[in-house]
């Protein structure tokens, strides 16, 4: 009986050891891959990324957007007013292309939108790691008017349209 006792236990120890022995060759074989995995994620984190600036940055995109921007006849005369968001694609070389609407508002004023874009001068592009890279960009174009009386039609007379336009 005591015989049959110490069996059980040194079977019961012997199976522990099995799943134990199991269980570290299992741990110790996922250890090199997660190593490996948690280094390239380390290396992504240290990517530099630097995204496409306007010469001048964001206030001179500003100032070359009003002084570009010319509303159309035709969308005054229709009171259409809105936010026409343009994307377009920054080269390695700074060049803008791949000009296109993404949210729309009118015809007239997505044709002013990317004639504007278009006509922008070359950015200073991107870059990953210090290397110039081609990047998306986006930019919402804003159309508003601000009518002080009333909508002046370009029929009426100067005089009236200038009394209209001026008055305090």
């Amino acid at each position: 009986m005591v015989v049959d006792k110490l069996l059980r236990l040194m079977l019961n120890c012997f199976a522990m050891k099995q799943i134990i022995s199991f269980i570290l060759l299992l741990a110790f074989s996922i250890m090199p891959f997660s190593g490996s995995f948690a280094q390239k994620n380390k290396q992504k984190s240290k990517d530099k990324i630097v995204m496409p600036q306007f010469p001048g940055g964001d206030a001179e995109l500003h100032k070359y957007i009003i002084s570009e921007l010319e509303y159309p006849l035709e969308a005054r005369l229709n009171k259409e007013t809105g936010e026409v968001l343009v994307a377009f694609s920054v080269g390695m070389d700074g060049y803008i292309s791949g000009v296109r609407v993404v949210r729309s508002v009118s015809e007239s004023l997505d044709a002013e939108a990317v004639r504007v874009v278009s006509n922008m001068p070359s950015w200073i592009p991107g870059k990953k790691n210090g290397r110039p890279v081609r990047a998306e960009m986006s930019i919402p174009i804003n159309f508003k008017v601000k009518y002080e009386n009333k909508f002046v039609d370009e029929e009426e007379s100067s005089e009236k349209a200038h009394n209209e336009k001026f008055r305090y």
